[in-house]
C-alpha cells in the first residue's frame, strides 16, 4: 500500500494491512477475476464492508504459502509457523 507523502508520517509503523482486490492484485499478481472465485469458494479470508471485499495482507500471504512449490521450508516460514503456533496455545 502506498501513502501519499502528505498523509505518511516516517514513524508510523502498520502492522498489517488490508487490500481491497484492485490492490491485492497488484501485490500478487493475480487477475481479480482469479481472486474472486478463490473468495467465492471460501478458500480466501476476507471481508466485507459496505459491499468492498477486503483482504488482511498477512492472511493472504499464509493462505498462498500452501501453493509453494518448492516444498523445502526456508527460515522465515519456519518462524512464522512457530509463532503461530505460540499465540493458538
Amino acid at each position: 500500500m502506498i501513502l501519499p507523502d502528505d498523509i505518511a508520517e516516517t514513524k508510523v509503523i502498520l502492522k498489517d494491512q488490508y487490500f481491497d482486490l484492485k490492490g491485492l492484485s497488484a501485490y500478487s499478481d493475480l487477475a481479480v477475476p482469479t481472486l474472486r472465485d478463490y473468495i467465492q469458494g471460501d478458500a480466501l479470508p476476507c471481508f466485507k464492508v459496505k459491499g468492498k471485499i477486503l483482504v488482511r495482507k498477512s492472511e493472504f500471504d499464509l493462505w498462498i504459502e500452501r501453493f509453494r512449490m518448492n516444498k523445502n521450508k526456508d527460515i522465515e516460514s519456519i518462524v512464522n509457523e512457530a509463532l503461530e503456533s505460540i499465540k493458538n496455545n
